[in-house]
């Protein structure tokens, strides 16, 4: 009874999830519908040449009742948008740089539109794209934030389905705890056959095999070494007569000449690899924080003359000299507003340098 009750629970949970994802995609068709319809209102104000001569206080009331609707629906897009494509992160970012595309965008667009009767009416636009950008912005953040928390939890699971695709055992740690900055020799590692050890050639230069291509697990002539010694053939890509050559074959090939397969596909080295991605992915992490903080000030810098530059080009462009167009802009030049953006970007730099370094060092093997 108890294992039924356990499956019942399972079908409950997953028919939740289908049944989240099908309400989220009618949700994030009918608020995509709202969404553009409450900016081709604000569009058609702006370029409808409504926004040359005084605007009456219902054009008003109807500007900031389609900002709110942009808001809202403009956040539930994104929202059901996550939810419905939540295996492929880059749509939310997609979602984020359109969002900052509003923040940035909508200033440009009304200073060449508005004049000084219709300040009010452009002060109100510009305020609701910004907090329809930066709701947006600030929802593919903490999607962000997930994609990390998600990808640090599954990652054992997920190396451990890798090593066992590789025929690898399961990682062990060493003796003492804690991380080695050193990397094991070949020699020292578990899948090294001690019983011709003394006649690699990599044991005897005290260089890995990887670096000479020869070695226990590739080499014709130290496999046959070992099966006759009776040693233990059990991470060999082939196992017994295979290996034993005919005297034709012995006089056609050198030691060192032939080898049975590529180091890529050797457990020697693919355990060397995930020796290697322990002690790289917490350098690298560390590395990208640092970095960050590092470039924090610069990138503030560079920051405000990019906000500096749109001012000035919302300036130029604007009807009226009277109107403060720049101060629309130069409003996101802000030490809050700022940080906001540097966090998201430095979060989604970090998911991406999590996936570089485990796909470069455990899967592609270049590193």
């Amino acid at each position: 009874m108890r294992q039924g009750r356990g499956g019942g629970r399972s079908r409950v949970k997953i028919d939740f999830v289908q049944k989240l994802r099908d309400l989220s995609v009618t949700g994030m068709k009918l608020a995509a519908l709202v969404f553009a319809i409450s900016i081709a209102y604000i569009l058609y104000a702006v370029y409808g040449g409504h926004l040359g001569d005084a605007v009456g206080q219902r054009v008003i009331s109807n500007l900031q009742l389609m900002g709110q609707t942009m808001a809202i629906s403009g956040a539930i897009f994104t929202i059901c948008l996550v939810i419905v494509t939540f295996e492929e992160i880059a749509v939310a970012v997609v979602a984020g740089l359109f969002g900052v595309g509003l923040v940035l965008g909508f200033p440009l667009m009304v200073a060449g539109q508005v004049s000084t009767a219709a300040q009010r009416a452009g002060e109100i636009i510009t305020n609701w794209a910004g907090i329809t950008g930066q709701t947006m912005v600030a929802i593919v953040g903490l999607r962000i934030m997930i994609e990390i928390v998600n990808y640090i939890r599954e990652a054992p699971a997920r190396r451990a389905q890798m090593a066992k695709d590789q025929g690898l055992q399961p990682a062990k740690k060493k003796a003492g705890g804690g991380l080695s900055l050193r990397l094991s020799r070949c020699w020292d590692m578990p899948y090294c056959h001690e019983a011709i050890k003394e006649m690699c050639p990599a044991f005897k230069n005290r260089k890995n095999c990887w670096r000479l291509k020869q070695g226990c697990n590739c080499d014709p002539h130290l496999i046959e070494s070992l099966l006759k010694r009776g040693g233990s053939t059990d991470v060999l890509p082939e196992q017994g007569s295979t290996y034993i050559q005919n005297e034709s074959q012995k006089a056609g090939a050198q030691p060192g000449t032939v080898r049975t397969r590529e180091c890529r596909n050797c457990p020697i080295f693919n355990e060397h690899q995930r020796e290697k991605f322990r002690l790289l992915n917490p350098i690298m992490v560390a590395a990208s924080i640092i970095g960050l903080i590092a470039a924090y000030p610069l990138m503030q810098k560079l920051y405000t003359q990019f906000i500096t530059f749109l001012a000035s080009l919302a300036q130029r462009f604007a009807l009226s000299e009277t109107v403060p167009v720049s101060e629309w802009i130069e409003r996101f030049d802000t030490p809050g507003v700022w940080t906001f953006f540097y966090i998201i970007v430095g979060l989604l730099l970090l998911s991406y340098v999590l996936k570089a370094v485990e796909w470069a060092v455990l899967k592609r093997k270049i590193v």
